[in-house]
């Protein structure tokens, strides 16, 4: 990881107030409060976490 991405992970989490959806859905992209093991809206099994996919990082490696 670059300095610069985690300089913007460390903005993004300190400016975080609460109010964004932490979780995604890859599959729809609902975005949710709380971490779902299946997706409410489509079914998908693919929920992750936001600050994973803000972060550039890819921990399937599959350039989502």
């Amino acid at each position: 990881m670059t300095a610069v991405g985690t300089l913007g992970r460390l903005k993004a989490y300190f400016a975080n107030d609460g109010s964004a959806a932490s979780y995604e859905c890859l599959s729809c992209r609902a975005r949710f409060e709380r971490q779902h093991q299946v997706c409410p809206e489509c079914g998908g099994y693919d929920v992750r976490s936001r600050e994973w996919l803000d972060s550039g990082d890819d921990p399937d490696g599959d350039d989502r």
